[in-house]
């Protein structure tokens, strides 16, 4: 190919070209169809507050649900899991018959938009759930994480609920 003292001709120049602009050509595409179609990114913060402050002060859940994908997609469902620790999912995988500790909730009772809701690429979807006993339990679990089903995937986009603050002692969360 490289000879010392010779130079490649223009139409070895032209092949050589022409190959290296079909692979990068490939590469793109292939890259182009894996990142294309909607990604979610989710973000669910716990404890926020209202001011002015509503009626006894409750606590909110806040679900921010954001398209940065290319393609549309419907938000379908929106599920609370409380996960079991990596520590008791490595206990489970010693012993296989034990059932892991896990609760999950479907978020129907909620301030916002109605799922479904289609989002388009750059739109946003956002929820307000107003805490109570049995979800400030949960919280205290530290393993509670925020699930969005959507239309184009069969597994949810998951986060992690983010506590912003801790809860006054006088009052339940």
């Amino acid at each position: 190919l490289f000879h010392k003292g010779k130079h490649m001709k223009p139409s070895e120049w032209a092949a050589w070209v022409g190959a290296v602009t079909g692979l990068a050509s490939l590469c793109w595409n292939i890259y182009s169809k894996v990142s294309a179609g909607p990604k979610l990114r989710v973000t669910a913060y716990a404890d926020m507050v209202q001011r002015p402050a509503p009626f006894g002060d409750p606590r909110f859940l806040r679900i921010t649900v954001q398209n940065i994908g290319t393609e549309a997609t419907t938000l379908t469902n929106c599920t609370l899991v409380s996960r079991a620790s990596r520590w008791q999912r490595l206990l489970q995988w010693a012993r296989v018959n034990e059932p892991l500790p896990e609760k999950h909730a479907v978020l129907n009772s909620y301030q916002g938009e109605q799922l479904p809701q289609a989002t388009a690429p750059g739109s946003q979807w956002t929820a307000l759930m107003q805490q109570d006993v049995d979800f400030g339990q949960w919280l205290d679990s530290g393993q509670l994480y925020c699930a969005i089903w959507h239309s184009f995937s069969q597994k949810p986009v998951a986060a992690k609920i983010i506590r912003t603050a801790s809860p006054p002692s006088n009052r339940p969360v």
